[in-house]
């Protein structure tokens, strides 16, 4: 039956090309802008996932942090996290393979006449291999620096062309916000996201930075650290909240003044934003596919109506109105389900140009389940939208509908 109907639907579609493109229109327009906004969120999404996965999943961050709930809030002493926080985790969790304590700043690099604004990180020698970034010329922070003091710097290579350095910079001498310091090694390129420069950025001796920007900076710094043992990351993470609320004398029942997060706690967060802003994205593209389906219906409607003494012919050579309930619902999911390939297909190719003319974009990406969704979604505005027009032609009484004229 399915087969027979499917064929009497393409017949009717067929003969009424223009009119069935102009009834899947919304449907196309609707799925597409779908596969179109789905490919290019999940595209960011993907892109952040890949470089969170080569920083590697068993790095914890952990920062100063307060909830936020009224104007008071504001009003209060800002959350600390100091060096000592940091060496008594090291000291105390077995697990705690390399920890790093950074703190960060804005800075204002010069050489002779330019100028270049970026950002100052006092790192450890060990936040290079946390964080899977590596020197490309000269070399990285080593403890020496850190136990000395030294005025030295790892530039991001942003900064070295900005500043017009050379082809060899390093041994060169540069003002840090008018402090002359000299430059070991410059990092390899990691290019830009979203038009925000990844090489845009100083390192400097952790020591060297507190000296240099001030004593209170080491009482707002960021703890990063790696777990020797993968599957005991969750257990460590809670240990460090223990340790820390003790050190920190929160009371039980109060919420703590720092934020312990995994990598797999951050991509949660933003798979969580980017699903909200894709969910109210595609429910207002969504509006133009119930118009598409409105459109099926009421061109379904009049296809009932033009084809009334057919079916009175099929109801007297012995159809029941189950057969042409099923005839016209077909030939509507059928529309719905063209509509939605073809809008597929758009959706792609709209994504593809879209990440293209958008400098500096990621790329798209479109996970299966988009395809399957689109699909389900035409599926169903086919059946939602056929089968009031389906019930009206199966009502038919056929010595009526063979009368019709």
């Amino acid at each position: 039956m399915i087969i027979e109907n499917s064929k009497l639907a393409l017949r009717s579609i067929r003969a009424n090309k223009l009119r069935s493109f102009l009834t899947t229109l919304g449907i196309i327009i609707g799925v597409a802008s779908v596969i179109t906004i789905i490919s290019l969120v999940q595209g960011i999404f993907n892109t952040i996932k890949v470089q969170q996965e080569q920083m590697g999943t068993n790095i914890i961050n952990i920062q100063p942090y307060r909830k936020v709930t009224n104007f008071s809030d504001y009003l209060k002493e800002q959350p600390k996290l100091t060096i000592e926080d940091a060496m008594v985790l090291k000291k105390q969790i077995d697990e705690i393979g390399g920890l790093a304590p950074l703190v960060f700043s804005s800075c204002n690099a010069n050489s002779k006449t330019l100028n270049h604004s970026s950002t100052l990180y006092g790192v450890y020698p060990i936040y290079q291999d946390i964080n899977a970034r590596y020197v490309e010329t000269g070399r990285f922070i080593n403890y020496l620096d850190l136990k000395h003091r030294r005025k030295i710097c790892v530039l991001g290579s942003e900064v070295a062309d900005s500043l017009k350095l050379g082809d060899n910079p390093i041994g060169k001498f540069i003002l840090i916000d008018n402090v002359p310091v000299k430059i070991v090694g410059i990092m390899e390129k990691k290019g830009s996201f979203f038009g925000q420069s990844m090489d845009d950025y100083v390192f400097m001796p952790f020591t060297t930075v507190i000296d240099l920007k001030g004593k209170n900076l080491k009482d707002h710094i960021f703890i990063q650290l790696t777990v020797k043992n993968m599957n005991k990351i969750n257990e460590v993470k809670e240990q460090i909240r223990k340790v820390l609320r003790k050190r920190h004398n929160i009371k039980e029942g109060k919420d703590d003044d720092f934020k312990v997060q995994t990598q797999e706690d951050i991509l949660k967060s933003f798979e969580k934003t980017t699903s909200v802003i894709t969910l109210i994205v595609v429910g207002i593209v969504g509006i133009s596919l119930i118009v598409g389906g409105i459109g099926i219906m009421n061109i379904m409607l009049v296809s009932v109506t033009e084809r009334t003494k057919e079916i009175g012919i099929r109801k007297a050579v012995g159809a029941t109105k189950k057969h042409i309930l099923y005839q016209f619902l077909v030939e509507s999911v059928i529309l719905s389900l063209t509509g939605g390939a073809i809008g597929i297909i758009i959706g792609l190719f709209l994504g593809f140009i879209i990440s293209k003319l958008i400098p500096h974009f990621p790329g798209m990406y479109v996970p299966f389940w988009g395809i399957i969704l689109a699909f389900l979604f035409s599926s169903f505005v086919g059946v939602l939208f056929g089968v009031f027009p389906a019930y009206k032609a199966a009502q038919l009484n056929p010595i009526d509908a063979l009368r019709y004229e």
